[in-house]
């Protein structure tokens, strides 16, 4: 699962309670991409999220919710997928945090199995006393 959390405010290294929310919080975006929530990415995403795909091609809040569409598949079936989120790095300054997120997506794609990894850099703002995520860029890990 989580392979390390580290950190840092304003260049000193600390274990402030808005860490630990993000890395919690984090764990809840991982959950609910795999599931495709839209209830709990609505709540997570802010309204001006701005999200840059591994492509290159951008989208907003409202595009991402719409393309939300959980799978009716039973476990065990070839849709199946799972996230393990394996480094996440918090960089906490005020109100606005960096928090970046090794994770390794697994799952089966016409049934042969897969493993791809992806690097995000996310930035959470807080916002009306909760943190939302305001940006995310994703990119795939070459091997």
């Amino acid at each position: 699962m989580l392979g390390a959390a580290t950190v840092a405010a304003k260049g000193v290294p600390s274990r402030s309670s808005d860490a630990r929310r993000l890395i919690e919080l984090e764990k809840e975006l991982s959950v609910a991409l795999v599931r495709q929530d839209a209830v709990v990415l609505k709540r997570l995403w802010s309204d001006n999220l701005v999200f840059t795909f591994p492509d290159g091609n951008m989208s907003n809040k409202a595009r991402r919710l719409a393309s939300q569409k959980p799978s009716a598949q039973p476990s065990g079936s070839d849709s199946e997928m799972s996230n393990d989120n394996d480094v996440v790095k918090v960089h906490l300054y005020g109100k606005t945090a960096v928090v970046t997120v090794l994770s390794t997506w697994r799952g089966r794609a016409n049934n042969q199995p897969y493993s791809s990894q992806f690097q995000a850099t996310h930035v959470w703002a807080k916002q009306k006393g909760r943190w939302q995520l305001v940006a995310a860029h994703v990119s795939a890990v070459k091997k």
